[in-house]
Parts: structure tokens; C-alpha cells; sequence
């Protein structure tokens, strides 16, 4: 629940689009091997520091 989905509501596609968005950000989350912590310490981190964000979407394989 790091993305805290259980309190929200969706209507139609939302849902589907919402899990496959959630899934490929979990996934970098993963694969990120420089910062130790938490899914939920990495999620935060992307959200304040452009730099850690940037890198993040570079390293990734999408």
C-alpha cells in the first residue's frame, strides 16, 4: 500500500491505468540499488529530489 490505493476511488479505466502505472514505478523503485531504505522512504525521495527522480527514470528500462 505504499502508493496508498485502498483510499481512493476509481471509475471505469482509472483502475486498470492506476495498477499498471503503480506497477512500473514499484519496479524502478526495485531496481533502484543506490539508496537503502524503504519503498516508501524511495517514493518520497523521488518526489523531493529532482536529481534522485531524474536518475531514477534514466536508469530505468522503459
Amino acid at each position: 500500500v505504499t502508493f496508498r490505493e485502498d483510499y481512493s476511488k476509481k471509475v471505469q479505466n482509472a483502475a486498470r491505468n492506476f495498477s499498471a502505472v503503480t506497477k512500473m514505478a514499484l519496479t524502478i523503485l526495485k531496481n533502484d540499488k543506490v539508496t537503502k531504505g524503504s519503498m516508501n522512504l524511495k517514493r518520497l525521495k523521488a518526489g523531493w529530489d529532482e536529481k534522485y527522480l531524474s536518475t531514477l527514470l534514466q536508469d530505468s528500462a522503459f
